[in-house]
């Protein structure tokens, strides 16, 4: 077991130094373009080694027996700091309301919570599952009706809803009340900064893009993991003609969209995408973008997602990759807890679309975890679980029950399908972040595009007519 939690030391050594430099969003935000630096196999090679040397006197907690654990890094004495412990925990007590955006996150939240609890027993806390295509309306409805929760989840900077709501007064500064010193050396404080002041909790979780595939189905049709963008669709069509179903897809929402878009975007226009992180100038509705979107919609009229999949709601598409149902799943990669709790027994794995000179490009994405209302009866307890929350022990709880890639070397997995999400060769910036750099003054194109990107798949517009739509708010 020690010789593999060194490598798998050496492995979040070198996601945590990666992702650092170059951070995206999907569900967070992301850096700046000359921030974005592409990570070569030797540079990767380099910062491991790097990074096994450093940490080798670090001892580990001993890891859990099951698939997937994590376990927290610890040294002689555990500081308060690293516990989110309060010496007068006693003392705190009162009722928190925690507002949470997607059923995806319930489990690990859960886990959070428990921990929480055993330090702040007088603490109650009752939280709230909400569907996220709903989620800012349902918050912009109780924040005027005077009942905003005690602690609620934004994505940050990556919409402008965090500086509205900084801007409206509603939020809780948390810059000194706070303890962020777990991610320091990463870009995580990046996500939840308006006006370098701190208006939110970031996550250790490094979310990304993935094939997940089903080991059992490849092997029985004679495939391997593909290494080029060739050998993909050749897959694809071989997977096709033996009955299975290729890919199981939601083309009803607009985030499930932009999780597969954006890998094969990064896959067939590799160089638009780094054309932009050079000169931070790029053309949204550039004739690579659209090929990306008619790619998927050939691969729709070919058969390769099945009949109904505009109907499919994301959770519906998971679902039919845990049973076997489907070949492969093109998701964000904190759905391995989910594909693993739907089928504990599914034989599966992960890989990176290639590009077809063989490259292996990942879009890396942050996570935003929660803000705190400026208006919460309890002060104190809102903040006891913010520190908690963004303690090492919080996190740790956190990543664990997501198995999820964590962004600090402090926290680690065992988690194989993690292991192969890590080998890639390059990382890429987010076709979401890229709208919000470009964005006009008075545009919002990220807006427009979770309203409409979904009328691409149903025939509503085309993916022209949808791109030169973003490309009309965009500079």
């Amino acid at each position: 077991m020690g010789g593999i939690n060194m490598k798998k030391k050496m492995i979040s050594a070198l996601l945590c130094v990666s992702m650092a430099a170059g951070i995206l969003s999907g569900c967070g935000g992301g850096t700046e373009p000359a921030q974005t630096q592409a990570r070569d196999t030797k540079a990767l090679e380099t910062t491991e080694a790097a990074a096994e040397t450093e940490k080798a006197e670090e001892t580990q907690a001993k890891a859990s027996e099951t698939t997937g654990a994590v376990t927290e890094k610890t040294t002689e004495k555990k500081t308060e700091e690293s516990t989110g412990g309060d010496a007068n925990a006693g003392d705190i007590g009162g009722k928190l309301v925690v507002w949470e955006h997607t059923a995806q996150f319930e489990a690990p939240l859960k886990a959070v919570i428990e921990g929480f609890n055993k330090k702040y027993p007088n603490v109650e806390i009752e939280y709230q599952i909400k569907t996220s295509d709903q989620y800012y309306n349902l918050l912009q409805t109780a924040m005027q009706a005077g009942e905003t929760p005690d602690l609620f989840w934004t994505n940050g900077t990556a919409t402008t809803n965090l500086e509205a709501y900084v801007k409206q007064g509603l939020l809780m500064d948390l810059t000194d009340k706070v303890d962020f010193s777990l991610y320091d050396g990463t870009n995580a404080m990046s996500l939840v900064k308006v006006d370098d002041k701190t208006y939110a909790s970031p996550t250790a979780e490094v979310g990304g893009r993935a094939v997940f595939y089903n080991k059992d189905i490849f092997k029985e049709l004679g495939l391997e993991v593909p290494k080029t963008f060739s050998e993909f669709e050749s897959a694809l069509a071989s997977i096709n003609d033996a009955g299975y179903l290729p890919i199981s897809f939601s083309a009803s929402d607009p985030w499930a969209i932009l999780f597969q878009f954006e890998p094969v975007l990064a896959a067939t226009a590799l160089d638009w995408i780094q054309g932009y992180v050079d000169t931070g100038e790029a053309k949204v509705n550039d004739p690579k973008v659209v090929a990306a979107y008619d790619k998927m919609l050939e691969w729709a009229d070919k058969g390769y997602y099945g009949p109904g999949y505009t109907g499919v709601d994301e959770s519906g598409a998971l679902l039919a990759f845990s049973k076997g149902d489907a070949a492969m799943c093109i998701e964000g990669t904190w759905n391995i807890q989910t594909i693993q709790e739907n089928n504990p027994e599914l034989n599966f794995g992960a890989f990176q679309l290639p590009t077809e000179d063989g490259k292996r490009p990942f879009v890396g994405t942050s996570s935003v975890g929660f803000s705190v209302s400026k208006d919460t009866e309890n002060p104190d307890a809102a903040l006891a679980f913010v520190n908690y929350f963004s303690s090492l022990e919080g996190q740790t709880a956190w990543i664990k029950s997501l198995d999820s890639i964590p962004c600090t070397d402090k926290i680690v997995s065992e988690n194989e399908v993690i292991n192969e999400i890590a080998q890639f060769d390059i990382q890429t910036e987010s076709y979401y972040n890229i709208l919000g750099y470009l964005e006009k003054e008075g545009g919002s194109p990220r807006n427009v595009w979770e309203e409409d990107q979904t009328k691409v798949f149903t025939k509503g517009m085309t993916a022209q007519e949808f791109t030169d739509e973003l490309a009309a708010l965009t500079r």
